[in-house]
């Protein structure tokens, strides 16, 4: 199950979040996470990596990673786009950190806690200090090739289908619509998202009628269409696989 965020581009956003479980998910923007206390596994391109409290990590554009806390963590979290910096975004683009997480010196973390954590408008301070603790990072690391072939293609084909999931469609036409042989996008969608169309598309549904089970009144009969689904038979045994339970029972659960 992968979850594909679209709305992050042109801005930075902070979050104070306590004890985060977050599943598999993808955009396009970096994430950069300071564990204030606890520890949390995070899992990027399924690679595994243990952040202690005090540690600093980075997440790159279109890295499928995710967030898991066993105990305990309190957590800042910012997330920022590319645009933001711009220099660093070509030096890494073909590129992963072949260690994400790093630490600052006390001094420098205070002057970064000053801007990068808080909610202002300055942009300056914000690329200042982006490019501060990102040089910082580069310290500590170094980065490995890997192939991250034509990376917008990912953003259009999955905003595509972020925007069409309800309707009847198909990685095939989504070829002939993005103008692209079905033989590569599947490939392409099979290396970079790392599981098959199906998969993602009924994923992307189920969650859509998780969201209207949960704030609806509508039978289920209705949300399985709404969701895209052709057939209630379909809908349901895609459900329980994805949920492990009925739709009956998570909407008791959740409404």
């Amino acid at each position: 199950m992968l979850l594909y965020e679209a709305h992050h581009f042109d801005l930075i956003t902070n979050y104070y979040c306590m004890n985060l479980n977050f599943p598999s998910h993808i955009h396009r923007c970096f994430e950069l996470i300071f564990l204030d206390d606890g520890e949390m596994e995070v899992i990027i391109n399924q690679r595994r990596f243990h952040l202690k409290a005090g540690q600093f990590l980075l997440i790159l554009p279109y890295e499928i990673h995710s967030l898991l806390t066993k105990t305990q963590s309190r957590a800042n979290i910012c997330i920022f786009s590319p645009d933001y910096v711009q220099t660093f975004q070509r030096m890494t683009e073909n590129s992963a950190l072949e260690n994400p997480i790093f630490n600052l010196s006390p001094e420098v973390h205070t002057l970064i806690s000053r801007t990068l954590f808080q909610d202002t408008t300055n942009l300056l301070e914000h690329k200042a200090s982006l490019y501060y603790l990102l040089s910082e990072l580069m310290g500590q690391t170094t980065l490995m090739n890997v192939n991250k072939k034509d990376p917008e293609l990912l953003h259009t084909l999955l905003t595509y289908i972020q925007e069409h999931f309800t309707e009847s469609i198909s990685l095939k036409s989504i070829a002939d619509t993005l103008g692209y042989s079905y033989n590569y996008l599947s490939k392409y969608f099979n290396a970079n998202v790392r599981m098959s169309f199906a998969d993602f598309l009924n994923g992307t549904r189920i969650n859509y009628a998780c969201y209207l089970l949960r704030s609806s009144e509508k039978s289920i009969t209705e949300i399985a269409y709404l969701s895209g689904f052709e057939n209630i038979r379909s809908f349901n045994r895609n459900f329980v696989k994805i949920k492990l339970c009925t739709p009956t029972e998570y909407g008791k659960i959740n409404h």
